[in-house]
């Protein structure tokens, strides 16, 4: 924590109570780039999720459910480790903020909150200050040097639909004359570019004002290669350091759209000068997620050469002697490199998770080369990971005993866990179902046994963007987003023992229409079965079953082709029938 000490001793020099950071960098995208991870260089905390509040005497760290062990593992005892909702951000502000002077930087906090922040503790607006000067940067004298590696053009086969047509669909449903869309993913999908800023996500850090005439993307200029500022003249590429800028040159009485994922340091820039101001969701966001038989089409081959990977992954593992070398890290850097032996390939969609034993009960856990587990016999092995293939993305999950007879809490747990994934791959449901009024299908079967999982059912998937992306989910949480056709979501119910053992079961499916009119189903995207061993064949009923051998005839007839005779052998083993002859 000598980073954390440093930066210490520099705010108490300060005349302020608390310094709150979190995980965002100023484009507020999920992912950060490695140059920007403040929270990670400050705390160590290397989830996607956290609020660290830093005070002259008590220092606090927030995160939810997913990232709460994570947490406890990675944060030293200066700071005292809050879950939520367990603990809300605001009942604890509320209770302890009101009043007090707290430094943060505006542009990595989302305007709700920070407006909401604002009403709570601050009196005639005061108290809450932007860090202009950035003292976690000023400290961070070995910050990783930021890429500048040329974007590039997706080929028109990956995307399926223009530029212009993208660019004439923001403005059918807003009348603004500028649009201003703040998160890199959605501009990356609407100008059919990718990038390098990211290790597991193909974007570039931008943003983007929109007129019905121009695109004016605000870029690291060293990033665009000369070709492409030539070829479309609708696209002007401007340097990043003139958005600033840019904003202040709107005419105060020009009427601006701002999508609602933008910092309170623009909001309240654009704010300030009285424009006529809509804020609304990213007109990006919904068309994004309604994936074209283009996108589906390469998604479809995305998973096919995951399959792949996937088969060969754990017939390796299999056929391993589960010695002193064999650990968790080593696993996946090995299933990293059968990945990259697809053409297709362009990175990890996020660092896998490859976690033994009580490891597999952090949810989001990530083996570190000089501290894991090694693998043994006896265990159970949840591997959590995906691909970017050009013109998809991937993410899979399956546990596994390293053994051959699984103690029975094993089995009835898998099976539990199985039973809730069945049930969303297998539903129908009517046009206009939201993601939350079917996830307790996902829990029921632990629901009935008193035990739960502190995680949302399902995410969103982009079409060779984030792994996670909004705005479908399949959650608890309340989201009035309607379930589309073209859609993509996660299926990943799972059940986590703390410090023994978790299990979690992850297929990606497409929304797409039933033969039942008005109503949707889902279509199984990965390709990849379900652990043998660990299923107690009483406890699924017959429809069940014979989705599985369904599923799992599916798997053979599409992998097997692309396999050596040893692995054909092994998949259609591990692809096996349930006998319904007598159900």
């Amino acid at each position: 924590m000598v980073n954390f000490l440093s930066f210490k001793k520099e705010f108490l020099k300060t005349n302020f109570d608390y310094y709150l950071v979190n995980t965002n960098d100023e484009f507020l995208n999920e992912y950060t780039p490695s140059s920007n991870m403040k929270l990670k260089w400050l705390t160590n905390f290397t989830g996607s999720n956290g609020i660290a509040l830093i005070g002259k005497k008590k220092n606090y760290f927030f995160t939810d459910g997913r990232y709460i062990l994570q947490a406890k593992k990675e944060i030293d005892s200066s700071f005292k480790i809050l879950e939520i909702p367990t603990t809300n951000f605001f009942d604890f502000a509320k209770n302890n903020l009101v009043g007090k002077n707290i430094l943060l930087d505006f542009k990595t906090f989302n305007y709700k909150f920070l407006e909401r922040l604002i009403k709570i503790t601050c009196n005639k607006n005061k108290g809450i200050e932007h860090d202009s000067k950035d003292l976690i940067y000023s400290l961070w004298t070995d910050r990783p040097l930021i890429k500048t590696k040329f974007i590039f053009k997706l080929k028109n086969e990956f995307v399926g639909c223009s530029v212009a047509k993208k660019h004439h669909a923001l403005f059918q449903n807003h009348k603004s004359k500028f649009i201003i869309i703040t998160s890199p993913d959605s501009i990356c999908w609407l100008l059919n570019i990718r990038g390098y800023d990211l290790e597991n996500s193909p974007l570039v850090m931008s943003r983007l004002i929109a007129t019905k005439q121009k695109l004016n993307v605000f870029i690291d200029l060293k990033k665009v290669p000369e070709k492409l500022i030539k070829n479309d003249k609708s696209i002007c590429y401007i340097s990043s350091s003139k958005f600033d800028l840019y904003l202040k040159k709107i005419n105060k009485k020009e009427s601006i759209y701002l999508d609602s994922n933008v910092s309170y340091f623009y909001y309240n820039l654009l704010k300030n000068r009285k424009n006529k101001l809509t804020i609304g969701e990213d007109p990006c966001k919904i068309m994004k997620a309604r994936k074209n038989s283009y996108e589906i089409k390469y998604s479809k081959n995305a998973h096919l050469k995951d399959g792949i990977s996937l088969t060969k992954f754990f017939y390796w593992l299999e056929k391993q002697e589960y010695n002193k070398k064999l650990n968790e890290f080593l696993v996946a850097k090995k299933f990293e490199e059968l990945r990259k032996e697809s053409n297709d390939f362009f990175s990890l969609s996020f660092p896998t998770i490859s976690a033994v034993g009580g490891n597999g009960s952090i949810i989001h856990y990530k083996p570190d080369e000089k501290n894991c587990f090694r693998l043994k016999k006896g265990q159970l092995y949840l591997c959590d990971s995906g691909g970017q293939y050009y013109g998809g993305t991937t993410d899979v999950t399956r546990t596994i005993y390293l053994g051959k007879k699984p103690k029975k809490e094993f089995i009835k747990m898998y099976t539990r866990v199985l039973i809730g994934h069945l049930n969303i791959g297998m539903i129908k449901f009517p046009i206009g179902t939201k993601g939350y009024q079917i996830d307790s299908l996902a829990r029921y079967s632990l629901w009935e046994n008193g035990i739960d999982f502190n995680h949302g059912t399902g995410h969103g998937v982009g079409s060779f963007l984030n792994v996670h992306e909004g705005p479908q989910s399949i959650s608890k949480t309340y989201n009035n987003v309607e379930l589309q056709e073209g859609m993509i979501v996660s299926n990943e119910p799972g059940f986590y023992k703390n410090g023994e053992y978790g299990i979690r079961i992850e297929n990606l499916v497409l929304v797409k229409k039933s033969k039942t009119k008005n109503f949707l189903e889902f279509e199984t995207l990965t390709m990849f079965p379900y652990e043998k061993n660990l299923i107690d064949k009483e406890m699924l009923n017959t429809q069940q079953k014979q989705w599985i051998n369904n599923y799992h005839q599916s798997i053979y007839k599409n992998i097997s082709p692309h396999l050596k005779s040893e692995e054909k052998v092994w998949l259609r083993e591990k692809s096996f029938q349930f006998n319904l002859s007598h159900q």
